[in-house]
Protein backbone atom coordinates (compact mmCIF):
# COMPACT_ATOMS: atom_id res chain seq x y z
CA UNK A 1 0.00 0.00 0.00
CA UNK A 2 1.24 3.31 -1.43
CA UNK A 3 -0.22 6.65 0.51
CA UNK A 4 1.42 10.14 -0.99
CA UNK A 5 1.12 13.21 1.14
CA UNK A 6 1.47 16.68 -0.68
CA UNK A 7 3.41 19.38 1.46
CA UNK A 8 1.33 23.42 1.11
CA UNK A 9 1.39 26.26 1.99
CA UNK A 10 -2.40 25.83 2.97
CA UNK A 11 -2.14 22.92 4.15
CA UNK A 12 -1.36 18.68 3.60
CA UNK A 13 -3.65 16.93 0.85
CA UNK A 14 -2.95 13.67 -1.13
CA UNK A 15 -1.39 13.37 -3.57
CA UNK A 16 -0.04 10.57 -6.41
CA UNK A 17 3.65 8.87 -7.30
CA UNK A 18 3.89 11.75 -9.99
CA UNK A 19 4.41 14.20 -6.95
CA UNK A 20 7.84 12.80 -6.68
CA UNK A 21 9.02 14.06 -10.25
CA UNK A 22 8.17 17.68 -9.86
CA UNK A 23 9.38 20.04 -7.34
CA UNK A 24 6.38 19.67 -4.44
CA UNK A 25 7.13 18.56 -1.24
CA UNK A 26 5.80 15.34 -0.71
CA UNK A 27 6.13 12.20 1.72
CA UNK A 28 5.18 8.66 -0.15
CA UNK A 29 4.39 6.23 2.88
CA UNK A 30 4.92 2.70 1.43
CA UNK A 31 3.51 -0.36 3.74
CA UNK A 32 4.63 -3.65 2.88
CA UNK A 33 4.13 -2.73 -1.39
CA UNK A 34 3.61 -4.90 -3.81
CA UNK A 35 5.85 -6.00 -7.11
CA UNK A 36 3.34 -3.58 -8.98
CA UNK A 37 3.85 -0.90 -7.11
CA UNK A 38 7.41 -1.11 -6.18
CA UNK A 39 8.08 -0.91 -10.16
CA UNK A 40 5.64 2.00 -10.48
CA UNK A 41 7.16 3.74 -7.30
CA UNK A 42 10.52 3.16 -9.30
CA UNK A 43 9.45 5.02 -12.34
CA UNK A 44 8.28 7.99 -10.23
CA UNK A 45 11.61 8.00 -8.67
CA UNK A 46 14.20 6.81 -10.66
CA UNK A 47 15.10 4.40 -7.54
CA UNK A 48 16.68 1.21 -8.98
CA UNK A 49 13.75 -1.51 -8.68
CA UNK A 50 16.70 -3.84 -7.23
CA UNK A 51 17.35 -1.11 -4.73
CA UNK A 52 13.58 -0.92 -3.41
CA UNK A 53 13.57 -4.53 -3.19
CA UNK A 54 16.78 -4.56 -1.18
CA UNK A 55 15.16 -2.83 1.72
CA UNK A 56 11.94 -4.98 2.07
CA UNK A 57 14.67 -7.66 3.72
CA UNK A 58 13.17 -8.26 7.27
CA UNK A 59 16.78 -8.88 8.55
CA UNK A 60 18.15 -5.50 6.78
CA UNK A 61 20.55 -3.91 9.16
CA UNK A 62 20.96 -0.29 9.71
CA UNK A 63 22.93 1.39 7.50
CA UNK A 64 23.55 4.57 5.68
CA UNK A 65 24.38 5.16 1.62
CA UNK A 66 24.58 7.16 -0.95
CA UNK A 67 22.23 6.77 -4.19
CA UNK A 68 22.06 8.10 -7.53
CA UNK A 69 19.01 10.45 -6.98
CA UNK A 70 18.82 9.33 -2.71
CA UNK A 71 20.41 8.89 -0.20
CA UNK A 72 19.22 6.21 2.08
CA UNK A 73 18.37 5.54 5.77
CA UNK A 74 18.25 2.73 7.20
CA UNK A 75 17.03 1.45 11.10
CA UNK A 76 15.08 -0.80 13.09
CA UNK A 77 11.99 0.33 14.64
CA UNK A 78 9.89 -1.52 17.57
CA UNK A 79 7.40 -3.80 16.38
CA UNK A 80 4.99 -5.52 18.31
CA UNK A 81 2.87 -8.68 17.12
CA UNK A 82 0.87 -11.27 19.02
CA UNK A 83 2.48 -9.91 22.05
CA UNK A 84 5.87 -10.14 21.29
CA UNK A 85 8.14 -7.00 20.98
CA UNK A 86 10.15 -7.62 17.79
CA UNK A 87 12.35 -4.89 15.45
CA UNK A 88 11.30 -4.36 11.69
CA UNK A 89 13.23 -2.03 9.27
CA UNK A 90 12.22 1.52 8.32
CA UNK A 91 13.98 2.77 5.46
CA UNK A 92 13.96 6.38 4.27
CA UNK A 93 14.57 7.17 0.89
CA UNK A 94 15.43 11.19 0.95
CA UNK A 95 15.81 12.79 -2.56
CA UNK A 96 18.97 14.98 -3.63
CA UNK A 97 16.95 18.33 -4.25
CA UNK A 98 15.54 17.73 -0.67
CA UNK A 99 11.45 18.20 -2.34
CA UNK A 100 10.56 14.22 -1.21
CA UNK A 101 11.16 11.43 0.86
CA UNK A 102 10.12 7.86 0.77
CA UNK A 103 9.67 5.71 3.89
CA UNK A 104 9.18 1.64 3.23
CA UNK A 105 8.19 -0.56 5.96
CA UNK A 106 7.08 -4.13 5.66
CA UNK A 107 4.48 -3.51 8.73
CA UNK A 108 2.30 -0.67 9.95
CA UNK A 109 4.71 0.89 12.31
CA UNK A 110 3.42 3.21 15.92
CA UNK A 111 5.94 5.84 14.35
CA UNK A 112 4.47 6.89 11.90
CA UNK A 113 0.94 6.32 13.05
CA UNK A 114 1.98 8.94 14.85
CA UNK A 115 3.56 11.57 12.12
CA UNK A 116 0.23 11.23 10.48
CA UNK A 117 -1.08 12.00 13.43
CA UNK A 118 0.98 15.54 14.31
CA UNK A 119 0.55 16.15 10.62
CA UNK A 120 -3.24 15.89 10.20
CA UNK A 121 -3.44 18.20 13.91
CA UNK A 122 -1.18 20.81 11.59
CA UNK A 123 1.39 20.40 14.94
CA UNK A 124 3.87 19.96 12.45
CA UNK A 125 4.61 22.48 9.29
CA UNK A 126 6.70 20.21 6.61
CA UNK A 127 6.29 22.97 4.14
CA UNK A 128 8.35 25.50 5.89
CA UNK A 129 10.39 23.18 8.22
CA UNK A 130 11.59 21.32 4.97
CA UNK A 131 11.81 17.36 4.41
CA UNK A 132 15.30 17.20 6.42
CA UNK A 133 13.35 18.40 9.61
CA UNK A 134 10.43 15.70 8.55
CA UNK A 135 12.92 13.02 8.74
CA UNK A 136 14.32 13.97 12.05
CA UNK A 137 11.03 14.15 13.47
CA UNK A 138 10.33 10.83 12.15
CA UNK A 139 13.42 9.42 13.91
CA UNK A 140 12.30 10.94 16.86
CA UNK A 141 9.40 9.38 17.26
CA UNK A 142 10.98 6.10 16.05
CA UNK A 143 12.88 6.62 19.62
CA UNK A 144 10.29 7.95 21.73
CA UNK A 145 9.12 4.12 20.92
CA UNK A 146 11.19 2.82 22.41
CA UNK A 147 11.52 4.68 25.34
CA UNK A 148 7.44 4.30 25.44
CA UNK A 149 8.24 0.26 25.06
CA UNK A 150 11.20 0.34 27.90
CA UNK A 151 8.48 1.73 30.33
CA UNK A 152 6.60 -0.75 29.94
CA UNK A 153 8.85 -3.25 30.03
CA UNK A 154 10.03 -1.71 33.30
CA UNK A 155 6.35 -2.24 35.08
CA UNK A 156 6.64 -5.81 33.98
CA UNK A 157 10.09 -6.37 35.23
CA UNK A 158 8.76 -4.86 38.58
CA UNK A 159 5.75 -7.66 38.54
CA UNK A 160 8.18 -10.17 37.74
CA UNK A 161 10.38 -9.08 40.94
CA UNK A 162 7.83 -9.52 43.32
CA UNK A 163 6.45 -13.00 41.78
CA UNK A 164 10.13 -14.00 42.03
CA UNK A 165 10.23 -12.99 45.84
CA UNK A 166 6.41 -13.94 46.27
CA UNK A 167 5.78 -17.33 44.52
CA UNK A 168 8.68 -17.95 42.06
CA UNK A 169 7.08 -20.77 39.54
CA UNK A 170 8.13 -22.22 35.94
CA UNK A 171 5.73 -19.16 34.43
CA UNK A 172 7.89 -16.39 36.05
CA UNK A 173 11.37 -17.83 34.48
CA UNK A 174 9.60 -17.96 31.34
CA UNK A 175 8.95 -14.04 31.71
CA UNK A 176 12.23 -13.73 32.91
CA UNK A 177 13.86 -14.88 29.22
CA UNK A 178 11.08 -13.27 27.39
CA UNK A 179 11.96 -9.95 28.43
CA UNK A 180 15.48 -10.42 28.35
CA UNK A 181 15.34 -12.10 24.77
CA UNK A 182 13.29 -8.80 23.86
CA UNK A 183 16.18 -6.28 25.70
CA UNK A 184 19.09 -8.49 23.56
CA UNK A 185 16.71 -7.63 20.41
CA UNK A 186 16.67 -3.75 21.16
CA UNK A 187 20.29 -3.67 22.22
CA UNK A 188 21.40 -5.27 18.68
CA UNK A 189 18.97 -2.77 17.01
CA UNK A 190 20.08 0.25 19.29
CA UNK A 191 23.78 -0.01 19.20
CA UNK A 192 23.33 0.10 15.02
CA UNK A 193 20.81 2.57 14.93
CA UNK A 194 23.36 4.78 17.50
CA UNK A 195 26.15 4.12 14.52
CA UNK A 196 23.34 5.77 11.50
CA UNK A 197 22.52 9.09 13.42
CA UNK A 198 26.61 9.33 13.95
CA UNK A 199 26.82 8.81 10.21
CA UNK A 200 24.01 11.68 9.79
CA UNK A 201 25.57 13.98 12.82
CA UNK A 202 29.24 13.60 10.27
CA UNK A 203 27.18 14.95 7.37
CA UNK A 204 27.88 11.32 5.88
CA UNK A 205 24.61 12.24 3.95
CA UNK A 206 24.86 15.37 1.70
CA UNK A 207 20.65 15.78 1.88
CA UNK A 208 20.03 16.69 5.16
CA UNK A 209 20.42 20.25 5.50
CA UNK A 210 23.69 21.82 7.55
CA UNK A 211 20.20 23.81 10.12
CA UNK A 212 19.21 20.68 10.91
CA UNK A 213 22.15 18.61 11.42
CA UNK A 214 22.48 19.64 14.72
CA UNK A 215 19.08 18.24 16.00
CA UNK A 216 20.35 15.07 15.57
CA UNK A 217 22.92 15.43 18.26
CA UNK A 218 19.84 15.14 20.56
CA UNK A 219 18.70 11.71 18.62
CA UNK A 220 22.21 10.42 19.44
CA UNK A 221 21.85 11.25 22.98
CA UNK A 222 18.49 9.52 23.07
CA UNK A 223 19.50 6.20 21.58
CA UNK A 224 22.87 6.28 24.03
CA UNK A 225 20.34 6.33 26.78
CA UNK A 226 18.27 3.96 25.52
CA UNK A 227 21.02 1.65 25.44
CA UNK A 228 22.37 2.05 28.74
CA UNK A 229 18.74 2.09 30.10
CA UNK A 230 18.97 -1.57 28.14
CA UNK A 231 21.98 -2.86 29.63
CA UNK A 232 20.69 -1.97 33.17
CA UNK A 233 17.03 -3.56 32.34
CA UNK A 234 18.94 -6.89 31.23
CA UNK A 235 21.48 -6.73 34.62
CA UNK A 236 18.02 -6.56 36.73
CA UNK A 237 16.94 -9.22 34.99
CA UNK A 238 20.33 -11.48 35.24
CA UNK A 239 20.08 -10.97 39.39
CA UNK A 240 15.98 -11.39 39.37
CA UNK A 241 16.64 -14.85 36.96
CA UNK A 242 19.62 -15.72 40.23
CA UNK A 243 16.95 -14.50 42.94
CA UNK A 244 14.54 -17.33 41.17
CA UNK A 245 17.50 -19.56 40.69
CA UNK A 246 18.40 -19.43 44.39
CA UNK A 247 14.36 -19.69 45.51
CA UNK A 248 13.46 -22.63 43.50
CA UNK A 249 16.92 -23.94 45.33
CA UNK A 250 15.89 -22.92 48.60
CA UNK A 251 12.40 -24.53 48.28
CA UNK A 252 13.94 -27.46 47.61
CA UNK A 253 16.43 -27.99 50.03
CA UNK A 254 13.01 -27.08 52.40
CA UNK A 255 11.39 -30.10 51.14
CA UNK A 256 14.03 -32.24 51.74
CA UNK A 257 14.72 -30.92 55.30
CA UNK A 258 10.55 -31.79 55.76
CA UNK A 259 11.00 -35.56 54.29
CA UNK A 260 13.93 -36.55 55.95
CA UNK A 261 12.75 -35.12 59.91
CA UNK A 262 9.70 -37.05 58.92
CA UNK A 263 12.03 -40.06 58.12
CA UNK A 264 13.97 -39.39 60.90
CA UNK A 265 10.51 -39.83 63.21
CA UNK A 266 9.79 -43.03 61.46
CA UNK A 267 13.13 -44.24 61.54
CA UNK A 268 13.62 -45.22 65.23
CA UNK A 269 9.83 -46.97 65.96
CA UNK A 270 10.45 -49.05 63.08
CA UNK A 271 14.00 -50.18 64.39
CA UNK A 272 12.07 -50.59 67.63
CA UNK A 273 8.82 -52.76 65.89
CA UNK A 274 11.54 -54.58 63.22
CA UNK A 275 13.36 -56.01 66.40
CA UNK A 276 10.52 -57.08 68.34
CA UNK A 277 9.03 -58.13 65.42
CA UNK A 278 11.59 -61.06 64.83
CA UNK A 279 10.04 -64.24 65.34
CA UNK A 280 12.78 -65.76 67.99
CA UNK A 281 12.25 -68.52 70.47
CA UNK A 282 14.45 -66.93 73.34
CA UNK A 283 13.12 -63.37 73.74
CA UNK A 284 14.07 -62.49 77.58
CA UNK A 285 11.39 -59.60 77.45
CA UNK A 286 8.87 -62.09 76.43
CA UNK A 287 9.27 -64.85 78.93
CA UNK A 288 8.88 -62.64 81.92
CA UNK A 289 5.55 -62.00 83.81
CA UNK A 290 5.69 -58.52 83.06
CA UNK A 291 6.84 -59.25 79.21
CA UNK A 292 3.78 -60.96 78.73
CA UNK A 293 1.75 -58.82 80.46
CA UNK A 294 3.14 -55.40 79.42
CA UNK A 295 5.25 -56.27 76.89
CA UNK A 296 2.98 -54.79 73.86
CA UNK A 297 2.27 -51.41 75.80
CA UNK A 298 5.82 -51.22 76.83
CA UNK A 299 6.82 -51.25 72.97
CA UNK A 300 4.98 -48.78 71.95
CA UNK A 301 5.55 -45.85 74.93
CA UNK A 302 9.35 -46.77 73.66
CA UNK A 303 8.48 -45.89 69.88
CA UNK A 304 6.69 -42.92 71.68
CA UNK A 305 9.60 -41.71 73.67
CA UNK A 306 11.80 -42.37 70.51
CA UNK A 307 9.46 -39.37 68.22
CA UNK A 308 9.60 -37.31 71.15
CA UNK A 309 13.07 -37.34 72.35
CA UNK A 310 13.97 -36.89 68.50
CA UNK A 311 11.59 -34.21 68.20
CA UNK A 312 13.12 -31.99 70.89
CA UNK A 313 17.07 -33.00 70.05
CA UNK A 314 15.96 -31.23 66.49
CA UNK A 315 14.92 -28.13 68.34
CA UNK A 316 17.21 -27.85 70.13
CA UNK A 317 19.56 -28.02 67.53
CA UNK A 318 17.43 -25.27 65.29
CA UNK A 319 16.73 -27.33 62.75
CA UNK A 320 12.90 -27.08 62.78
Amino acid sequence: MIKVYKFKKEGTTQGSLSDLGNTSKCWADCINPTEKELKELSQKSKIPLSDLKEVLDREERPKVSDLENYSLIIVRVPWVEHDEILTTPLSIFISKNRNNVITITLKEISSIQKIKQLIQAKKINLYEKGISFFTYRLLDEVFNTYFSILDTLEEKIDRIEDKVIEHPDQLTCQNILSVKKTLIFFHKALTANREVIAAIEKEYISNIDKKNIKRFRTLYNDVTQLIDTEATYRDILTGTLDIYLSSVSNNLNQVMKTLTIVASFVLIPTLISGIYGMNFQFMPEIHTELGKKFGYYFALGLMAFSVIFTYLFFRKKGWM
